[in-house]
């Protein structure tokens, strides 16, 4: 039996009280690795739970990376995030080991 280890690589504060999306590693010895945006909210007396996930493969991450990190070269028919998507929280970056599966 394989074992799957998810490392949380951050953790994003919502715009709501009480939810987040969480950026997690996963991986799977033998069968690669991918990453997981999960939409998770708090509830009383059961925590944070998860309401949806996406599930990125690396060339989709290492893609939306790409995207999001152009700068302006100067053309204009490329488009560029505002100046407000390139401040980052340096609190929010809290790598941690989520979960373990032994065989």
């Amino acid at each position: 039996m394989t074992h799957r280890v998810e490392t949380t690589l951050t953790s994003l504060p919502a715009a709501v009280e009480n939810e987040r999306i969480l950026v997690v590693l996963v991986q799977i010895p033998g069968d690669g690795s991918h990453v997981e945006l999960r939409q998770q909210s708090f509830g009383e007396g059961i925590g944070w739970f998860t309401q949806s996930t996406i599930h990125m493969e690396p060339g989709q991450v290492a893609a939306l990376k790409s995207a999001l990190g152009r700068t302006s070269t100067g053309s204009t028919s490329s488009p560029r995030l505002p100046r407000e998507y390139s401040k980052v929280n340096p609190t929010t970056w809290q790598p941690r080991l989520v979960q373990a599966d032994s065989a």
